[in-house]
């Protein structure tokens, strides 16, 4: 592996940007509570805090938005804010390299957001597409993925069935829950409403399947469950166990012809592309919110190319500009689907506040029209009326 190769890469994405004048005059953070349940193998979640940030200079502002936390209603902005405080008085091109100097100190999904808010800011200002800065210059239209979370059958079926109906059924995904019986109902549940001509069938069973102390962990039981998942209709499973990279390889080629997603071990993108081998699945995940920076996943993406893999991007249960941003790096980047899809009814809020968007993620494949920076603009009086708190950056 030609490190330096992807070092040069990385380094002229950032050439590129240092330029770009504008100086942030101003930070506002939106703190939005979605209660909202989610059940998974290793959690339920109940609630979860979005942050949308917007950094201005002179008439144009830059949009993001992360997860904050997740069954935390009582969390507060004021760690972020006094974070993103350093940023403000720099040109647009240097406070994006004086957020990276903090990575690995702040959390990832904070670097990340206010990355992608200044490379939208970054865009606005020179007035050309967010996507060429980051040196994604063409694009390949992809379709967005209707996830499924639920262990009630019942609520599967409506789900797939709303999805067929809404034209939106190339690709589902379905939380599992690492009990073979209920997950082989779950798939076959979605099955009898999206046959395999017409669907490609993903699973995510954050690691539900291992390690399990009374099967030691192993491949060949990990296997076994997963050969089943597969025979009940599965196309991919993402994340099956905890395992070692040599484990992914091996596990890989013992399920063919069902694809794994690695996901776990693709998080944080400047450290996982000096990890990551070819083999270890078919379909490599780059996960909203735990990438930690767009710049390094764009990197991270032709390490995938390169091991033969297709390329996916995730999501992190995004509702506004975020979810807009990704399906937009997703085209650039060739991938075979994004998940980043704004949601059913917990989005209401935010296109409430949209004055315009470059994507419309209501059909597939996404349509898509890249504007100057990531093409999103907000109402922020509007969004204030709809946050739960907002705070603004100081010196």
């Amino acid at each position: 592996m030609n490190l330096q190769l992807y070092d040069k890469q990385r380094q002229k994405i950032l050439d590129g940007l240092t330029g770009i004048t504008g100086r942030v005059e101003s930070i506002r953070l939106y703190l939005k509570n979605i209660e909202a349940v989610k059940r998974f193998s290793c959690a339920t979640w109940t609630s979860r805090q979005h942050v949308i940030a917007a950094i201005s200079s002179g008439r144009h502002t830059g949009f993001a938005e992360s997860i904050l936390s997740v069954n935390c209603p009582e969390a507060g902005l004021e760690p972020w804010r006094d974070a993103a405080a350093c940023l403000l008085g720099l040109d647009a091109g240097q406070a994006v390299l004086e957020n990276r100097r903090h990575q690995g100190e702040w959390p990832e999904q904070l670097v990340e957001m206010l990355e992608m808010a200044l490379v939208d800011l970054c865009g606005k200002c020179k007035g050309v597409p967010a996507n060429h800065l980051l040196g994604l210059t063409e694009g390949k239209p992809v379709c967005g993925v209707h996830v499924i979370l639920s262990d009630r059958l019942e609520e599967v079926a409506e789900s797939a069935h709303w999805a067929r109906q809404a034209k939106k059924a190339e690709y589902i995904k379905v939380k599992l829950f690492g009990e073979v019986g209920l997950d082989c109902d779950v798939i076959r549940t979605v099955r009898q409403i999206c046959p395999p001509e017409e669907t490609y069938l993903i699973g995510d069973v954050n690691c539900g399947y291992g390690p399990d102390p009374s099967k030691s962990g192993s491949l060949e039981w990990i296997s076994q469950q997963l050969k089943q998942l597969h025979k009940a209709g599965l196309d991919a499973c993402e994340d099956p166990a905890f395992l070692q990279i040599p484990e992914w390889v091996e596990l890989q080629k013992e399920v063919m012809p069902l694809m794994l997603i690695p996901d776990y071990p693709m998080r944080g993108s400047r450290d996982s592309i000096r990890k990551i081998c070819r083999g270890m699945g078919g379909i490599y995940n780059i996960h909203p919110d735990s990438a930690g920076s767009i710049i390094d996943a764009v990197v991270l993406a032709r390490r995938i190319r390169e091991l033969g893999a297709d390329l996916m991007i995730g999501d992190d249960s995004l509702v506004g500009p975020s979810a807009s941003i990704w399906q937009q790096l997703a085209f650039g980047l060739g991938a075979r689907w994004v998940e980043a899809t704004e949601k059913r009814a917990e989005s209401d809020f935010y296109y409430r506040c949209v004055r315009h968007l470059a994507t419309d993620s209501t059909h597939n494949p996404i349509s898509i029209q890249l504007e100057n920076g990531f093409g999103i603009d907000l109402d922020e009086v509007r969004l204030s009326r709809e946050a739960d708190c907002a705070v603004e950056v100081t010196p």
